[in-house]
């Protein structure tokens, strides 16, 4: 193989692999760039992430609240039905004395009656 052969064929290798090398640049740039994408997705994903943990933990925090609420509530409605049964109980011992009440009244009336006539 003559010098210029070698020369020509040094130059082809040459040009060859400056054409891959850039084709490996440019391969290189579009995987920076989406790794670049790539972190950016995570990123927003990390962040959608962490504000639904938020959210639950607002939600579970609700969700305690309202079962305090519903202790107090049913606390209440205990309460009220203790009181409810007090008071049904007095007023049947207040009807007791009706019929007793009535008939104080009807002698008081009597009495009154026999001492006018006096």
């Amino acid at each position: 193989m003559s010098m210029e052969n070698r020369i020509t064929t040094l130059e082809e290798v040459s040009q060859f692999l400056i054409a891959a090398l850039r084709r490996s640049n440019d391969a290189m740039r579009r995987y920076h760039a989406g790794a670049v994408r790539r972190d950016e997705a995570m990123r927003q994903a990390t962040e959608a992430i962490d504000r639904q943990a938020e959210s639950v933990r607002r939600v579970e925090e609700s969700v305690q609240q309202l079962r305090a609420t519903l202790r107090l509530i049913e606390e209440d409605h205990r309460v009220a039905a203790e009181a409810l049964d007090r008071h049904d109980e007095i007023l049947q011992a207040l009807q007791a004395f009706v019929p007793l009440t009535q008939a104080e009244v009807v002698r008081l009336d009597s009495r009154i009656d026999q001492i006018e006539g006096e």
